[in-house]
């Protein structure tokens, strides 16, 4: 591990290699870490995305997660997917073209409509309250093969005379917006993030296929709940709330 850096947005962990950002913020949590504070690696060996999915951990990438302790529960702590997205898009859009970077729920960065960004939370109780691990998969470099949707890095896109980008640059881009939407999140609520959201996602009022562990469901992205459930009209003009699920767009 390399030293950690203070400051008012919390220390940040940095290591050469690493199993799991994620799984590093747990451990800090169990030792008595309270955040926040953000872990950062070079590399990492065994990241891993929704459901199980693995994040292949390139050196070049972005691989980061940021560990709070909340007085919410967990319904609420689940705005921060979007919060971190908004965070992501914000550090990304200074080195791409304007209007390139999109969100497409629940947790992924789109450059160009390819995924270049993967958000994953993990939340426990400890000993010293609600914990919430916010982990940050960025491609700033390279894009891992065998994906099954259309994917990215953010260096692909980078336009000629736009500020160099890197891991680190990014990094900090990102922190920094994370904590300001944090902070607006804590006073304010869900609504100013989700109107942000929505500003900047993917197929709203256009057709879509949600997939679920047992069933396939169509119609049109209508919006969002307040919980930050996606909300799919159907055929028939009823709204169906998703709280989990893969998108397609139809």
């Amino acid at each position: 591990m390399r030293p950690s850096r203070g400051g008012g947005l919390g220390d940040v962990r940095l290591y050469d290699t690493i199993d799991s950002t994620n799984d590093e913020a747990r451990r800090l949590s169990e030792g008595g870490e309270t955040g926040p504070l953000w872990v950062r690696s070079l590399e990492q060996t065994k990241g891993r995305g929704r459901r199980g999915r693995t994040w292949l951990g390139q050196p070049g990438n972005l691989f980061t997660t940021g560990l709070f302790t909340l007085s919410c529960g967990p319904a609420e702590a689940a705005n921060l997917s979007f919060v971190a997205a908004l965070a992501v898009a914000e550090a990304i859009d200074p080195f791409v073209a304007q209007g390139a970077v999109s969100l497409k729920w629940p947790n992924d960065v789109l450059i160009g409509g390819k995924k270049t960004s993967g958000i994953l939370l993990e939340s426990w109780q400890g000993p010293y309250g609600f914990h919430l691990a916010v982990g940050i998969g960025v491609n700033v470099r390279t894009s891992p093969d065998g994906i099954d949707q259309p994917i990215t890095c953010v260096t692909d896109h980078v336009l000629t005379g736009a500020p160099q980008v890197s891991a680190e640059i990014l990094f900090e881009g990102l922190r920094a917006r994370f904590h300001d939407w944090f902070d607006i999140w804590a006073k304010l609520g869900f609504a100013p993030i989700a109107g942000a959201w929505l500003a900047r996602a993917s197929g709203v009022g256009q057709p879509i296929i949600v997939r679920l562990p047992h069933e396939t469901l169509e119609g049109r992205f209508h919006g969002l709940a307040p919980s930050g459930a996606l909300q799919l009209e159907q055929p028939d003009g009823t709204i169906h709330e998703v709280t989990a699920g893969d998108v397609f767009f139809g």
